[in-house]
């Protein structure tokens, strides 16, 4: 079992060298892509104020999560630096978990009970599609 959640630590240690080097391969930042990488960051936050309510409150109760609109991003080290930021938040709380931790449950709005790992596996989903929807809005940037 600690294997497995080992693996969903190091799938989200991986997404911000992707984004970087898939950002760095282009001369300029499709807008769309911006956007993307934001929901990425903001998505983290939102994961991150879970779990924690999760490892706090016995009880606690989870909103169903919607998916983000994609917003605007302007300044991009700022934008990327901010990914790691948030990353780095969710990983180090994630790194410090015990295996009871993993388990701890919470009732979410739609699926009922939900255990810690099933969160982070649903957010690792997230992170997936995110990627691919990122790799496509950077196809229409050119290439440097």
């Amino acid at each position: 079992m600690l294997d497995a959640y080992r693996d969903l630590i190091d799938e989200l240690l991986e997404t911000p060298s992707v984004v970087r080097t898939l950002v760095a391969e282009r001369d300029q930042l499709a807008p769309a892509a911006g956007g993307l990488i934001a929901t990425l960051r903001d998505r983290d936050q939102t994961v991150l104020d879970r779990l924690q309510a999760m490892l706090r409150q016995p009880d606690a109760r989870l909103d169903a999560l919607a998916e983000p609109p994609p917003s605007e991003a302007t300044d991009v080290e700022a934008l990327l630096d901010s990914l790691d930021t948030a990353r780095g938040e969710l990983v180090s709380l994630l790194m410090n978990l015990t295996l009871k931790d993993w388990e701890r449950t919470a009732t979410h709005a739609i699926d009922g009970e939900i255990a810690l790992a099933e969160e982070v596996e649903r957010h690792v989903e997230f992170d997936e599609r995110r990627l691919e929807a990122i790799r496509a809005a950077l196809g229409s940037a050119s290439h440097g």
